[in-house]
């Protein structure tokens, strides 16, 4: 495929031709920036960067590089790719993508479908990122890449991972290439964007045929040299310009030594205004000795000597709350200990309600007898009372007891709670002044470990006591009482503490600014003495400057030679950039239109195209011929309507993936820019031609229409799918892989395999009208397309038994026509047909399969019979002439 090197390569070729005139230095220059191409490539127009590195090398190799045409290798062959096709993607976090979502691209066609935002852009763009390295849209909409690629929710993204596998089998990981993956890609706004190209002013319309073209890359290279060299080069007598000044400069010399003193008590003042804004009335001298030093300690020192202790420590622990949640605890206890009690008061309804219980539980055992004693229920010696009555009777006058035992539940909840809620301020406490085990004072090991239990009121421990002294608990508050006053101290002394910290930042602020003045005064001696020296030797001093002005007349002469070579180079680099579509469009004009003949296959032949010739410049025009006019030239543009306009951008781009080798082609909702009249003619060119029977597809698509017409029309051991549907809450995209297929003779074999006759004839009358319309497209190549149809009356459509009943007797009167498919299609249709038309298959394949009841079973063997027929018509190629 063409990138910017290989279009340079032919450049080269062009600049070395006797017909193009190019002077031998304008001609080196091509031969350096081809020996230095990635260099070059490398930099932009932006401060100079390629000017600056052209320049550079010309110095060096100008005068010594050939002028003849180097030796250059020939372009890699279209199908000279690293890898076969594409294995296995994996997304996440990424754009819509918020966890990692795998999808399984062995097979030769993925179709990837779903409503609009349930995220086939995002996978796309993934796509995208792992081929190309870079997503135009995020440059288009000039946003970071960093924040155009990252998820939302996640606030990242990783790069996705692409894995591909190579003719030989091997599993290879995908390295992004722009130039070599770009026209892999085949987007739906750039069909848009070419259906409007019409209405493009030059400029943007140059930019546009480049990107469909495959231009860009080189476009892009071209556009980075800058217009001119001439104020990067030595062009002028700068040096001797520069000397004469420097000449000059003595005075200035003899100025700054007759200002020494001026300028050194300007000096003093500045120092003592500093000195009056860090403290007023602070002289520049009591500053210096407040700043200090190592053998001279000052305030400074002191105060970092005061500061370097550790500040006091705040526990944080608040005596109210602590108290608050005992009492929390105690109260949510006494309300379970009432409960419990008021429980216990109704033992006997708890025996009763678990004897009304087993009773009900034996009902299904026992049935009509009673569970204890065997009793019949009913007849002459029956039980007195029917048990399961009297039990359910029973648990209905013991509501109250289930309100209790309710009340209870809740009061366990709220006692645990409160439990759980005094434990977390007593393991805080215990944190916060270090508690152990081990500890010598009973308060701290009780707030070690205060004997926590989840089954029973733990807290009501520490509140025992032997009267000798408070209880634990009472302790533990007084404790945390006393804390919060040691607070208080800690808080005023880290707030004085906060003042020296203040004093301490100002005077190193002043050390910092007194080293400034310091140097000041420094810069002050040196410029003096510099002076001085330059005055007392300037000779010696220039003796380099002398010696370059000397050697600027031999360097304006090689500058202006590389001056005059670069504008001629330029402008024949330019020159070649406007012819270069032509060269580019060799060999896609008649690929392109035979793909666009295929697009609109239903078009009149008359209205196919003849000769299809591609613009050489942005300005050029896409010119046409018609078959029924082959010698009128016109402007597709003007002729052709927007839906032909779209057909015809992506043939070319079509095109130009074949014509490059590309193993995969990404369809970024393409077929969505299509209109519904043409999709037919575009589906059975890509998906079912032999065309791009060695080429990888991927397609997204939100028509479920298009996407079921591919799966029925392409053999299955081919494509696999995936559904996208919105997220569900959780911001990822569903991705349904490996889903139920629409292939209506899948459905019905699988039907068959389960027994269901029924459903596989409701999917045979499907799969028979798709067939049916595909036999007679078919026989149409052959010019059998008019057939003898009987309908019913006005306004009625011909039954599908008619239609296979026209067909069939057509290709029985055409003994002459012969063709491989012929006696399948015979057999098939002979065999459907052989079954009665008022049969109960007929009834069904003609009308469709309704809910009838009292229906006759269908002969299962008949219908796997049937069935197999279609599935021998459905594996015909049914080629044309």
């Amino acid at each position: 495929m063409t990138s910017a090197l290989q279009d340079y390569h032919q450049f080269v070729h062009w600049i070395h031709a006797p017909e193009n005139a190019a002077s031998e230095d304008a001609r080196r220059i091509a031969n350096i920036v081809l020996q230095h191409f990635a260099g070059v490539a490398g930099t932009s127009r932006q401060r100079n960067q390629r000017s600056n590195l052209l320049i550079g090398l010309m110095r060096d190799t100008l005068a010594t590089t050939s002028p003849v045409l180097p030796a250059i290798p020939p372009l890699p062959p279209g199908g000279d790719w690293k890898w076969h096709k594409l294995k296995r993607l994996s997304v996440g976090p990424f754009r819509g993508f918020r966890y990692p979502e795998p999808f399984d691209l062995h097979e030769r066609i993925t179709l990837f479908y779903g409503p609009n935002g349930s995220g086939k852009t995002s996978l796309c763009e993934a796509l995208e990122f792992a081929l190309l390295g870079t997503v135009d849209e995020c440059d288009m909409k000039r946003i970071a890449a960093a924040r155009y690629l990252s998820n939302h929710h996640e606030g990242r993204y990783l790069p996705p991972e692409l894995r591909a596998v190579t003719a030989q089998g091997q599993a290879i990981p995908v390295v992004a290439d722009s130039d070599a993956y770009r026209f892999c890609f085949i987007e739906k706004n750039r069909i848009d964007a070419f259906s409007r190209i019409a209405a493009k002013p030059a400029g943007e319309k140059t930019e546009l045929i480049a990107a469909l073209f495959g231009m860009d890359q080189f476009n892009e290279f071209v556009g980075h040299f800058n217009d001119s060299m001439e104020g990067l080069l030595t062009l002028l007598a700068s040096k001797q310009v520069e000397l004469t000044a420097k000449r000059g400069a003595l005075s200035q010399d003899h100025q700054t030594v007759a200002n020494e003193a001026a300028s050194l008590a300007r000096q003093a003042q500045i120092e003592s205004a500093y000195a009056a804004s860090v403290q007023p009335g602070m002289t520049y001298t009591d500053l210096l000795a407040a700043i200090g030093s190592e053998t001279n300690p000052g305030r400074l020192q002191e105060l970092d000597a005061l500061l370097n202790q550790p500040p006091a420590f705040i526990f944080g622990i608040s005596s109210t709350e602590l108290l608050q949640a005992f009492h929390a605890a105690d109260a949510a206890q006494k309300v379970l200990v009432d409960v419990t009690a008021e429980l216990a008061a109704r033992t006997y309804d708890v025996s009763y309600q678990d004897l009304y219980n087993a009773v009900l539980g034996l009902q299904h055992i026992a049935g009509d007898h009673c569970p204890a004693c065997d009793t019949p229920l009913a007849g002459e010696h029956r039980v007195v009372h029917n048990p399961y009555e009297k039990a359910t009777a029973g648990l209905a006058g013991l509501n109250v007891l289930k309100e209790i035992q309710g009340r209870h539940y809740q009061a366990i909840k709220a006692r645990n709670a409160a439990s759980e809620a005094l434990r977390v301020k007593l393991s805080a406490f215990a944190l916060r002044v270090g508690a152990t085990i081990e500890s010598p004072h009973a308060v701290v090991r009780y707030l070690a470990n205060p004997g926590f239990d989840l089954q029973r009121d733990w807290w009501i421990d520490g509140y025992r006591t032997d009267g000798s002294m408070p209880h634990l608990a009472n302790q533990t508050v007084t404790w945390a009482q006393q804390l919060e006053q040691q607070d208080t101290q800690s808080a005023l002394a880290n707030a004085e503490r906060s003042k020296l910290i203040t004093e301490r930042d100002r005077l190193n602020q002043a050390r910092v600014d007194v080293g400034a003045h310091g140097i000041a005064r420094q810069r002050l001696a040196q410029a003096v003495l510099d002076a001085q020296t330059r005055i007392a030797g300037f000779e010696q001093a220039n003796a380099a400057l002398i010696s370059a002005a000397a050697d600027e007349a031999n360097a304006i002469l090689r500058d202006r030679r590389i001056n005059t070579a670069y504008d001629q180079f330029l402008a024949l680099l330019r020159r070649y950039k406007t012819q270069l579509p032509g060269t580019l469009m060799a060999g896609l004009n008649s690929l392109a239109l035979e793909l666009y003949n295929e697009f609109n296959v239903r078009d009149l032949d008359a209205d196919k195209l003849a000769g299809l010739s591609l613009p050489v410049t942005g300005e050029g025009r896409i010119g046409l011929c018609f078959r029924g006019k082959p010698n009128v030239s016109v402007d597709a543009l003007q002729i052709l309507s927007e839906g032909h306009v779209r057909c015809l951008g992506l043939a070319i781009l079509l095109a130009k993936a074949l014509k490059i080798g590309a193993p995969v082609v990404v369809f970024d909702d393409a077929i969505n820019a299509i209109d519904h009249e043409h999709r037919q003619g575009i589906r059975e060119t890509i998906f079912e031609s032999e065309r791009f029977a060695g080429t990888q597809l991927l397609v997204t698509c939100h028509s479920n229409e298009f996407m079921k017409d591919v799966q029925n029309r392409v053999p299955n051991e081919s494509w696999t799918s995936y559904v996208f549907r919105h997220h569900n809450g959780n911001y990822q995209p569903r991705v349904l892989g490996n889903v139920a297929p629409q292939t209506y003779l899948l459905n019905a074999r699988a039907a068959i395999d389960r027994g269901d006759a029924r459903t596989a004839l409701a999917e045979s009358r499907q799969a028979l009208e798709m067939l049916t319309d595909k036999l007679w497209r078919w026989m149409g190549k052959f010019d059998m397309g008019t057939l003898s149809l009987k309908i019913a009356g006005s306004g009625a459509e011909p039954t599908l038994r008619g239609l296979c009943e026209a067909m069939l007797a057509r290709l029985n009167k055409a003994p002459d026509f012969v063709h491989p498919d012929k006696p399948v299609v015979l057999q098939s249709l002979g065999l459907i047909l052989g079954q009665p038309e008022q049969s109960l298959v007929w009834t069904y394949l003609n009308k469709g399969t309704h809910e009838e009841a009292d229906r006759d079973d269908f002969d299962d063997a008949l219908v796997e019979q049937i069935v197999g027929q279609l599935e021998a018509l459905n594996g015909l190629r049914l080629k044309g002439r």
